[in-house]
């Protein structure tokens, strides 16, 4: 991913919009980018500040650290489903795998007697 693009995406990150590839590549490239990373901080303050003020909420005190633990929540959470679903081919594989044994086995036996 280029700077344009993640520029770009920066609105929908911050709210939520991006599928999963999109919000992992994202990532992973503003945490390379110190001028995309800064844009995203200073689009999240404005955004999630005025939406602090509108509902009434007291303003976050630290929203660097805020948006860091977001990123950070976000990238873990992407990562965590990507591996749940490979471990759910590799179990898909090993059932298919031992039904195919256990039904190659059933007509060698069958073939025997």
């Amino acid at each position: 991913m280029n700077c344009q693009n993640a520029q770009s995406m920066v609105l929908n990150f911050i709210n939520n919009k991006l599928d999963k590839e999109e919000t992992k590549a994202f990532i992973e490239h503003v945490r390379d980018c110190k001028d995309c990373w800064e844009e995203l901080e200073i689009y999240y303050v404005m955004l999630v500040g005025l939406k602090q003020l509108d509902e009434g909420e007291e303003l976050a005190a630290d929203f660097r650290k805020k948006l860091q633990n977001e990123v950070e929540s976000r990238y873990v959470e992407i990562e965590r489903e990507a591996k749940r679903k490979h471990i759910a081919k590799i179990i898909t594989i090993l059932v298919t795998a031992a039904i195919l044994i256990w039904m190659f086995a059933y007509l060698i036996s069958a073939m025997l007697l």
